[in-house]
């Protein structure tokens, strides 16, 4: 059973080198929604309020470099289980899972990395 969407980020964009796959990992691993095409070369997506844009690349990325195009981004989540509940999502469909889950001073986080290598940070955070 997929686990809930995340509650939310602001707008980041990323570089990616194949558009198709990287709108097939935001759609179908992730759950977003495609709120529109720019072009052949740019995705935006929405999740809440929030704003997510791919754009096609011109040079590759090198996954045995692990030199990440953005640190990382991550997705705030409302309980420490829905963490545990996306890596369960994502051992299913065999995404790369870097760290976690683990617990943190107060909750809870996961990496994991897209097609391209964007490292997203998966999180709780619990009220101290």
């Amino acid at each position: 059973m997929k686990p809930p969407v995340p509650t939310g980020i602001h707008q980041i964009t990323l570089r990616v080198n194949d558009i198709a796959r990287a709108d097939a990992f935001y759609t179908e691993t992730l759950g977003f929604r495609l709120q529109r095409k720019m072009g052949r070369g740019m995705s935006v997506f929405r999740l809440g309020g929030d704003t997510l844009v791919l754009t096609e690349s011109e040079t590759p990325y090198d996954d045995n470099a692990r030199d990440y195009r953005v640190d990382h981004f991550g997705f705030r989540l409302d309980t420490d289980q829905a963490v545990d509940e996306w890596a369960v999502w994502f051992r299913h469909l065999d995404v790369p899972i870097v760290t976690g889950p683990m617990n943190r001073k107060n909750g809870r986080f996961l990496f994991v990395t897209d097609p391209d290598g964007n490292l997203i940070e998966f999180y709780s955070e619990n009220d101290a």
